[in-house]
């Protein structure tokens, strides 16, 4: 589950590894700068974005999918719930809250991604899957022209 109250153990374990990489904090500062002239529907659409990529994004490696959002990076239950090919009884409980035996994983696609609705309180039911981080940043910078 997740807290509304700021989470040190989130923004640490989650997100300051990854903006320490430029290619990753270029993305993420691509959400932010299409942001500033952007209608009110514009930003509930990037806000969607935003949380299915930096917040619960994965990466594909080869066969294995990885996370790389700071939601799934910061939470050992939702890593294993998005990422492993068989999640565990426990995950299985967690996850059979949002009503599943374990999440959808579809390609990463913007404009998907920011028309889909996604719970706050429960492990996700759908993620998004970039075939590298180039590869997302692309498509993203694309969506936000």
């Amino acid at each position: 589950f997740y807290t509304p109250e700021p989470d040190i153990c989130h923004e640490l374990i989650g997100h300051v590894p990854l903006f320490a990489n430029p290619a990753f904090a270029d993305f993420s500062q691509e959400i932010g700068l299409a942001s500033l002239a952007a209608s009110d529907d514009d930003i509930n659409r990037l806000a969607a974005v935003y949380w299915f990529t930096v917040e619960f994004g994965l990466l594909r490696e080869g066969e294995d999918v990885k996370a790389f959002g700071a939601g799934i990076l910061s939470s050992f239950g939702e890593m294993e719930w998005s990422c492993a090919a068989q999640p565990s009884s426990t995950c299985r409980e967690m996850g059979s809250m949002a009503g599943l035996e374990k999440p959808s994983i579809v390609p990463l696609e913007p404009l998907v991604a920011s028309k889909q609705a996604y719970p706050i309180t429960t492990y996700q039911p759908l993620y998004f899957c970039a075939d590298s981080l180039q590869g997302a940043k692309a498509k993203i910078e694309q969506f936000c022209d």
